[in-house]
């Protein structure tokens, strides 16, 4: 194994989270959603300051990363739900972490 690829092993736990973290939007959706199932209109509520276009691109990313599930039924008019996968949930305690820091840290 090379010296790089020993390093990319090396800082995998790293470096793979932090990337599908991201930014505060994400983080924000899934501290909703750890609430329970939700639409698209019940976290735009939640998190008023995310667009609606920035919040449809954290969705859909967020779903192929495979965070989310997004669960679509066969009514009129189209009902669509989001929640949390094993990973999605797997993401509380760093996300109670970061609010922990912030708070003790940055927000005083």
């Amino acid at each position: 194994m090379s010296l790089e690829q020993n390093s990319i092993k090396k800082y995998c736990p790293i470096i793979k989270p932090t990337k599908l973290i991201g930014d505060a939007w994400t983080i924000l959706i899934v501290k909703s959603l750890l609430k329970g199932p939700k639409r698209f209109n019940q976290i735009k509520t939640e998190i008023p300051e995310i667009t609606s276009r920035t919040l449809t691109c954290r969705l859909k990313d967020l779903v192929i990363q495979g965070v989310i599930e997004r669960k679509q039924y066969p009514v009129i008019p189209p009902k669509v739900e989001y929640t949390l996968t094993e990973m999605g949930i797997g993401m509380q305690k760093i996300i109670n972490e970061i609010e922990k820091f912030g708070n003790k840290f940055m927000c005083h």
